[in-house]
């Protein structure tokens, strides 16, 4: 996928400074933004992917919520604010989830599908057509790293 595909997906991009990391398909965006870069997460679905034991099998905001609350993310910010610790931001369209976003040392990066990751965007940018909104903010406790 090269930067012009990038584009076409998410056109707010066009004419904005961002990297993109070689394409990598052995994980995906909530793998990425949880710090897994050897499973693919997502509910099962016929073998291939990881999830963790203990939650629905279900794509909702609510189960994914809880899953990254377990890793530590456990303070709700506003979605426009900008974190001062790490965090994850959670893209749904309805009540089920399309995306994740991962902020750390200042930047937001995320993971897109099973292509690129993208570095140094904004949230807005990547809302739309694919990942609908962002619908939900959880960083780290300022006393945890």
């Amino acid at each position: 996928m090269a930067r012009e595909d990038v584009e076409a997906d998410f056109p707010s991009l066009i004419g904005k400074d961002y990297d993109l990391s070689d394409e990598d398909f052995n994980f995906n965006c909530l793998a990425f933004a949880l710090g897994d870069h050897s499973q693919w997460w997502e509910p099962p679905n016929g073998g291939g992917t990881y999830w963790p034991e203990g939650f629905p099998d279900d794509i909702t905001v609510e189960t994914v919520e809880s899953i990254i609350r377990v890793h530590g993310f456990t303070v709700e910010i506003d979605v426009s604010g900008t974190p001062t610790t790490p965090a994850i931001a959670i893209y749904a369209q309805g009540n089920e989830w399309t995306h994740f976003a991962r902020f750390d040392n200042g930047i937001w990066a995320s993971k897109l599908g099973d292509g690129h990751d993208i570095l140094r965007v904004t949230l807005k940018d990547l809302e739309g057509g694919l990942y609908g909104d962002v619908v939900k903010v959880l960083s780290r406790p300022t006393d945890m790293h």
